[in-house]
């Protein structure tokens, strides 16, 4: 009995150490991710002009590839919660929009710019960095909404930008559906046109230049897309849906692109919960583990 007594006192002291060792572990890599992050930040910051260059690729690779890589929840809520990286989030995702967008612009007009130097020549998508990234996402929407028996018709791209891979890789699988193209800036529509034609597949396309909430054909899809980077916060993503689900037909559905662990770095994520407030009932949530930064959230216009 004293025998066992003892052998219960060392196996506490040796769980008790693992517990604190561990911690300890968790600690030390949410603290190198916390330095690592804030880094980054600093010398994006310093950058007046990032489109894609070698030092610029190489400060958003090293971010893309923190914020994916797997860490247990304890290490994503250490770094999640500090004040430090909760203050510079907004110009984080803010400097990751950017250079996203001057990313897509600059090889969307390379990409057409190959075609003129080669007649006949199609542009060739799949030499873009994260043509692959996009092909699984898109391959793992479509999958999800034929599993919740979305119609596909009419879809509409919210937040569609210069390089519409999405839409485009979307018509590819489904070329008889109509889609429509949204995006406020003029040199993102006007590029994509350009684009479109290169690829033959223009008269697919609808394409709009307009801030979203004007849109006058929510009625008529059957599947609205949202872009992750429509809406800097979960409030404003919120705020967009209830306008934008007040013209949606019942039964249609909406796709919103969101995020999960440090991958919320990058962009901001929206919950099954907020969705219901909004007109909407949540029917599929998806997180992708591999190379695959965003979630899909897929709900049911009621």
């Amino acid at each position: 009995m004293v025998h066992h007594l003892i052998t219960a006192h060392n196996e506490s002291d040796s769980l008790c150490h693992h517990h604190t060792a561990h911690k300890t572990v968790n600690n030390t890599v949410a603290s190198t991710l916390i330095e690592e992050i804030s880094l980054v930040h600093h010398q994006l910051g310093q950058i007046q002009d990032l489109k894609p260059s070698e030092h610029v690729n190489a400060l958003f690779t090293k971010l893309v590839t923190m914020s994916t890589f797997q860490y247990d929840d304890l290490t994503v809520s250490s770094v999640l919660t500090n004040p430090h990286i909760k203050a510079l989030i907004p110009t984080l995702r803010s400097m990751a929009s950017q250079g996203e967008y001057l990313l897509e612009l600059t090889w969307a007009t390379d990409l057409i710019e190959q075609t003129r130097k080669y007649q006949n020549d199609k542009p060739n998508l799949s030499r873009f960095v994260y043509y692959q990234n996009y092909e699984d996402l898109v391959q793992l929407e479509l999958h999800a909404l034929h599993g919740v028996g979305a119609k596909l018709n009419n879809i509409v791209f919210i937040g569609s930008g210069p390089l519409p891979l999405s839409p485009i890789l979307m018509f590819q699988s489904l070329p008889s559906t109509m889609m429509h193209n949204i995006d406020r800036d003029q040199d993102s529509i006007t590029v994509s046109n350009l684009l479109l034609q290169k690829l033959g597949i223009a008269h697919g396309f609808q394409q709009h230049v307009m801030d979203a909430i004007a849109y006058p054909d929510f009625d008529a899809a059957d599947v609205v897309m949202l872009g992750a980077l429509v809406g800097q916060d979960a409030a404003e993503k919120m705020q967009f849906l209830k306008s934008i689900g007040a013209n949606m037909k019942s039964g249609s559905f909406l796709v919103a692109r969101s995020a999960h662990s440090l991958r919320k770095l990058l962009y901001p994520s929206i919950e099954p919960y907020q969705m219901n407030t909004c007109g909407f009932e949540t029917v599929c949530v998806l997180h992708p583990y591999n190379s695959v930064v965003n979630s899909i959230v897929i709900a049911k216009k009621i």
